[in-house]
């Protein structure tokens, strides 16, 4: 967008947080797939990989509220650029 690399250094870790702070787990439900990022998903589609999944039926709409704080219009196409601008 500017034409900048926004970071000089970035460290990646193993640990990987959510926006609320809880660890990234698919047993939590609360990962993003790098290929919806990509492509894009609408609400309702990032609700099906959860029911696809193996959570325990709480923790689905546990997820799902979280999902629909998080992404409420589901997640817009950014094609690949994006996942390398995020480790650029």
């Amino acid at each position: 967008l500017t034409g900048k690399i926004p970071f000089k250094q970035i460290y990646l870790h193993a640990m990987v947080r959510d926006a609320h702070g809880r660890k990234m787990s698919k047993s939590l439900g609360n990962v993003v797939d790098p290929l919806h990022v990509i492509e894009g998903i609408s609400l309702e589609g990032l609700h099906e990989t959860l029911v696809g999944g193996n959570l325990d039926p709480k923790e689905v709409e546990k997820a799902k509220k979280g999902q629909k704080q998080d992404f409420p219009s589901g997640i817009p196409q950014c094609g690949t650029d994006a996942l390398r601008f995020g480790l650029a």
